[in-house]
């Protein structure tokens, strides 16, 4: 009797684990020079489809999305937000948003830049980003 319930509860776990879809235990946002470097860590990727960051300024109506990523099993992905002021209505802060798409739905993972760039960095990452 004691083994088909330890067994039951381990498929209980199991399930649990699968219907989840994705463990992220880190996602963060910080200055990398001008632009903005965006890290996310999972520990479980069972079911997960892809990935899709998006991020918008304290004064936009709403979110931009920068971009798709398929999951690869590395475990740790990284985004580097090179356009942060091209096409942003203004300043921060700036909040970014992760969406992991699953077979069993949808989970959103949000982070708020926690600083706000100088002057410097403003004014660079603008002339950068006429020249691209």
């Amino acid at each position: 009797m004691r083994r088909s319930a330890t067994l039951f509860f381990t498929f209980c776990l199991l399930l649990g684990t699968l219907a989840y879809g994705a463990t992220i235990t880190l996602f963060q946002a910080s200055f990398d020079g001008s632009n903005v470097r965006v890290e996310w860590e999972v520990t479980n990727e069972t079911g997960v489809q892809s990935y899709d960051l998006w991020r918008k300024a304290n004064n936009e109506p709403a979110f931009a999305h920068l971009g798709t990523q398929t999951p690869n099993s590395q475990r740790r992905y990284q985004f580097l937000d090179t356009n942060m002021y091209r096409g942003t209505a203004g300043g921060g802060p700036f909040t970014y948003r992760l969406t992991v798409h699953t077979t069993t739905g949808d989970q959103n993972y949000t982070t708020v830049l926690s600083s706000t760039p100088s002057a410097v960095q403003r004014s660079w990452g603008s002339i950068k980003s006429m020249f691209r």
